[in-house]
């Protein structure tokens, strides 16, 4: 599994994107992410993305957010638990 950062290449909110970058490189720590990868992209706010290579979902996304970074971090935590839960349901689903 990997994060990824996709940062506005449009807005520069270098603030913003260190306290995002904090709480994911807490995250990444927390479940064992292999990679964190930030990118500039066409997007107007900075999002976070877990990948396994064939997946891409959003755990994250900054817009008009000013949260500290341990708020950031338990919502992207949050999310990747109810994703986790989401792929075991599927699983579930599929192997029966």
């Amino acid at each position: 599994m990997e994060f990824l950062v996709l940062a506005s290449r449009y807005v520069r909110q270098p603030e913003r994107e260190r306290v995002v970058m904090q709480a994911v490189l807490e995250a990444a720590e927390a479940v064992g992410a292999e990679r964190v990868v930030r990118r500039r992209g066409n997007v107007y706010s900075t999002g976070v993305y877990i990948t396994n290579g064939k997946e891409k979902r959003l755990v994250y996304n900054d817009w008009e957010k000013n949260w500290g970074w341990r708020r950031v971090y338990e919502g992207m935590m949050a999310s990747i638990r109810f994703t986790a839960n989401v792929q075991q349901e599927q699983m579930i689903y599929l192997t029966a």
